[in-house]
Order: structure tokens, then sequence, then C-alpha cells
């Protein structure tokens, strides 16, 4: 009866390890969601500020490249790789209007800028951005270029 006793316990008590190793790798998960979700919405943000005023391109490209080394690790891999691109691209488009290169450069610049809320909507599976929302920040976006020049 003793030693059945004595397994029984040995058997309650790795048991209960297991489910508290369980519990605490569903908390950090559950946190690491949170702050992954959050790191995303950052990134939109981010991705934002990269043609709501070309004028600070260059800022505004130093504040994502600077975010993007602190959140990384949150971003999902197609994310972070995508935002990398953007910002990256939203520099080289600025170049390229400066030193007036071929339109179509300009052009190959700015869809891979563009092309990240829709590999950021994916990954965090949220629906992508409808042709209202993309008219609107192209409108934005052309309404900050005009003001730029006039």
């Amino acid at each position: 009866v003793a030693q059945i006793t004595r397994k029984v316990e040995e058997v309650r008590h790795e048991y209960a390890t297991l489910i508290e190793k369980l519990r605490a790798r569903q908390q950090l998960r559950m946190a690491a969601v949170d702050r992954r979700l959050q790191a995303h919405q950052e990134a939109f943000t981010h991705w934002r500020s990269l043609f709501s005023n070309p004028l600070e391109a260059g800022s505004n490209v130093l504040a994502c490249q600077a975010w993007w080394e602190r959140n990384c690790l949150y971003l999902e891999p197609s994310v972070r790789q995508a935002f990398l691109v953007a910002y990256s691209n939203a520099q080289m488009r600025d170049e390229f209007v400066r030193i007036r290169a071929e339109s179509k450069l300009i052009t190959e610049a700015w869809g891979k800028v563009m092309a990240f809320p829709d590999i950021l909507f994916n990954a965090v599976q949220l629906p992508p951005m409808t042709e209202i929302e993309i008219k609107a920040l192209q409108y934005e976006s052309s309404e900050g270029a005009a003001g730029s020049t006039g």
C-alpha cells in the first residue's frame, strides 16, 4: 500500500508540474499575442507616416528603421521583411524623385511601399484594405505632395 501511495503521489506531482508549465507557457503566449498585435498596429502607423508628409520622408524612414530595430521580433516574418522593404523603398523613391530618375523606378519603389498593408493584414488575418480606403490614402498622399510644392 505504501509503494502504491508513493507512486500515486509521484504521478500527481508530475501531473501538477506539467499543468503548471503549460499554464506558464499559455500566459507567455497570451502576453506575446497582445504585444505582437500592438507591434503590427504600430508598423501600420509607421507605414502611414511614409507617405503622409513627403517633405519629411527622410526623418520618417529613420523613425521606421529605429522602430523596426526595437520591434522586429514581434512581427510575423513576412511582415518583418515587408516593413523593411517598404521603408527602404520609401527612401529610394524619395531619392529617385530628388535626382529626377525614370518614372518607372519611382513607380516601382512606391509600389513596394504600397504593398505593405496587404502583407500585414494577411499575416494578422485582418481583411485587406477596401478600394475606398486605398483611394482615401492616395488622396491624402496627393494632397500632401501638392501642399509640399505649392
